[in-house]
């Protein structure tokens, strides 16, 4: 009894066939993805995609005036706070020494 040892193939050695239809999927594989990039969009789809682009951006402008109207109040009730003490103002030299006290 003689048995015959299968044949393996390297890629170099690959049949013909086989050859042919890794290369033709390759190709179908990448004509279906340049489908999907050129696809007109309907109408529908545009609206849509315009009502997301402006409604992000409506979100984007109230979070950012949400953040500066806050910082602006913190710095106002800070200032406000400091322009009610009673203190005396004191006027220094150049050289540190006390000129005079305001109040």
């Amino acid at each position: 009894m003689s048995r015959k040892k299968a044949k393996r193939f390297d890629e170099d050695e690959e049949p013909k066939a086989v050859k042919e239809m890794k290369k033709n999927r390759n190709k179908q594989i990448n004509n279906e993805a340049k489908n999907n990039r050129k696809r007109k969009l309907t109408k529908k789809e545009k609206k849509k995609r315009r009502k997301k682009i402006i409604l992000s951006a409506i979100v984007l402008v109230i979070l950012v005036l949400g953040i500066t109207l806050g910082s602006f109040a913190n710095k106002w009730t800070t200032l406000a706070v400091d322009m009610v003490t009673n203190e005396s103002s004191i006027v220094i030299d150049s050289q540190g020494n006390t000129i005079a006290k305001l109040r």
